[in-house]
């Protein structure tokens, strides 16, 4: 029997994560899956790793030996107003959302790796108040997405640019929000984190090999919304 592909899934515990993990497992493949928690999740091999620790990308690499697929979807959102965050709190937005994956995708192209998708935001472009550093940590997400793709090849790399991204509870949990989003966009809605699962599987597709060092907008339009 062939061996399956194996995927490595960080932030395995959230919406996104817990989809990706799903999505996967019923196409087929091994999944590896990260969190900070202890957690028992059905579908994959659970790591808890906490990412915001020195050189744990490299660590949980070597950990779980060969991947095929590595798909950086942990991040720290953590929100606070530009004047009052502090430089702790920056310091680990850019180890989570950065450093992290940076050491990752280094790690996975010696490992044999053929793919990385990075999850990013189109708070990359245009963060929200009190998002500023998180949408900072994004922006250099994406930078490293074109660079590697060019260092590190043939390992392909590419971005998913997200938009709003939720489940049925979200429109109770955050009205305006939802409102002012929906408002916005060409799509009048948001997308579900399996929507978002089954677009990062597409791209593993043999048809798009070609694509490399690419961000794709998945945002329901949103680039070409003036604001929300």
């Amino acid at each position: 029997m062939a061996e399956k592909n194996r995927v490595l899934v960080t932030g395995g515990t959230g919406l996104i994560g817990s989809a990706l993990i799903n999505c996967f497992a019923a196409a087929g493949w091994e999944v590896i899956a990260q969190g900070r928690q202890k957690k028992a999740i059905p579908n994959c091999t659970y790591i808890e790793k906490d990412l915001s620790e020195a050189e744990s990308g490299t660590s949980l690499l070597n950990q779980i030996g060969k991947v095929d697929l590595l798909i950086n979807n942990a991040a720290d959102q953590s929100v606070a107003p530009a004047e009052n965050i502090s430089s702790a709190e920056i310091e680990n937005l850019f180890k989570v959302n950065v450093f992290a994956p940076a050491e990752l995708m280094i790690a996975a192209k010696k490992s044999g790796a053929k793919l990385v998708i990075n999850i990013s935001s189109i708070e990359s472009k245009s963060p929200r108040p009190g998002h500023e550093f998180y949408g900072a940590t994004k922006s250099a997400l994406e930078s490293l997405t074109r660079s590697l793709a060019f260092s590190l090849a043939p390992m392909r790399i590419n971005a998913i640019r997200l938009g709003l991204v939720g489940d049925e509870t979200l429109a109770k949990r955050w009205p305006e929000g939802v409102q002012s989003w929906n408002e916005a966009v060409p799509a009048k809605r948001f997308a579900s984190p399996e929507e978002v699962a089954n677009f990062a599987l597409l791209l593993t597709d043999s048809r798009y090999e070609f694509a490399t060092g690419a961000i794709f907008d998945f945002d329901g339009g949103k680039s070409t919304s003036p604001g929300w």
